[in-house]
Parts: structure tokens; sequence; C-alpha cells
């Protein structure tokens, strides 16, 4: 969307239906379930307007309702495929709980993707993790509670000496912000900013390696890219 989304406010309804961009079958490319096949199912709209924001999710005229989207979730996941990957756009910005709990009652592992501003009351469960990217300088408390992951895209410039993390705004281009950082307990991986021009690709990519071996994160390679797949 490259900022030109409009940034929407939480709309919190029954959760017996959403609005759904897509709904999709792959591989998960990033973070904790990097590499594993996943069912994605990608929400509309957002919260915020990141400049650099190459994902669709406000095309769509899809509200499926929770029966129709569980439906649809089960016909394009392979019977060995036990992850379902919940994103957006910011998928805390609707209702999600209903259909995080039908999918944990059908024993599926839940992922959900977030920029962490939001939050919808959820299960505590080990079947469910949320992974937080941190868009902002702030962050849900309950999302500093339970994240179980945090995720941050790195370049070559514009990431604080102190952590290694990233000191840019994500909603204006060149203006110094610090970003939300992750809470003490949880996994931190940093991920090299995908740019065309493929010297600076590698600048990145090496960059994300020495912060990885200086503050323990762990390095993400966004797999997606790399194998060229959705």
């Amino acid at each position: 969307m490259h900022g030109r989304n409009p940034a929407r406010p939480q709309e919190l309804g029954d959760g017996e239906s959403l609005w759904v961009q897509e709904v999709f079958y792959t591989l998960q490319g990033e973070g904790p379930f990097s590499g594993c096949p996943a069912v994605f199912v990608r929400l509309s709209g957002c919260n915020l307007r990141c400049f650099w924001c190459d994902t669709d999710f406000e095309s769509s005229q899809w509200r499926p309702t929770l029966p129709h989207l569980l439906e649809t979730i089960d016909s394009v996941r392979p019977q060995h495929c036990r992850l379902i990957v919940i994103t957006g756009g910011e998928p805390f910005r609707q209702n999600i709980a209903p259909l995080v709990v039908s999918l944990l009652a059908r024993e599926y592992k839940v992922q959900i993707e977030t920029n962490g501003t939001l939050w919808v009351d959820l299960p505590e469960t080990p079947d469910l993790t949320i992974v937080c990217s941190p868009k902002t300088t702030y962050l849900h408390p309950q999302i500093v509670r339970r994240a179980n992951a945090y995720k941050y895209v790195v370049g070559a410039n514009g990431h604080d000496p102190a952590n290694g993390l990233p000191n840019l705004s994500t909603q204006d281009a060149g203006r110094p912000c610090t970003i939300a950082r992750p809470a003490a307990d949880a996994d931190v991986y940093v991920m090299p900013l995908h740019v065309i021009d493929e010297r600076q690709n590698a600048e990145n990519v090496d960059q994300c390696v020495e912060i990885a071996k200086t503050f323990g994160y762990k390095l993400c390679l966004q797999t997606q890219k790399l194998a060229r797949f959705k």
C-alpha cells in the first residue's frame, strides 16, 4: 500500500463475520515458524500507514461469515498442515476472538502477526503464538505481556547502535523515531530491509548478521522473498 491506505480505526463487531483480503496456502517465510507449511488468513484494513508497505489489504470486498471462512480455510489446507497464520493489514483491528477460538477448537496451531498497537482478548494457550512487528513507539500493554516473539526490519543505516534495532519512523520517511523495543524475555528476529539495489541488499544482510551476533537476536532472511513464493 506504500502509505496510501486509510488509517482505519479498530472496529470490533461480534466476530461472526470479518473483512478478509484473502486466504491462501503457502510456507511461512518469517519468524518462529519460518519454513513451515501454513494457511494464511489475511484480514483487510490497517490502523497504520507504513510508507514502505508492499502488501495489498484494501482491495477485497469479501466479508465472509465465520462458518464460511472456516470452510474456506479447510478447503485450501492440506491434511498435514496444522498452522494457521492470521495477518493483515492489522488483524487486531477486527474481533478475531471467535475465529481464534474456533481454530484452536479444531486443534490447529494459530499464529497472529501484529504491529502491536491494538488488542482483542484471546485465550492463553501454547497453541497460540503472537508475533509482534513494532511499527511505532507504542505497544499495547497486553501485547507486551503476551507476545512470544518480535520481528524488526533493519537496514545498514537507520538502527540504534546501542541495541541494533530501528530508529527511523515507518510512517514518515527519514524521520528519527525509536520504534518500540521488545519485552525482555521475548525472542527477537532481525530481518534485512529488502530493496531493489542488490548491493544495498547485501549490506543490509551483513548488518543484520552483525546485529544478531552482537545482541543475541535471531537472523531471519524472509524466505518468501529469497525463494520467491507467496
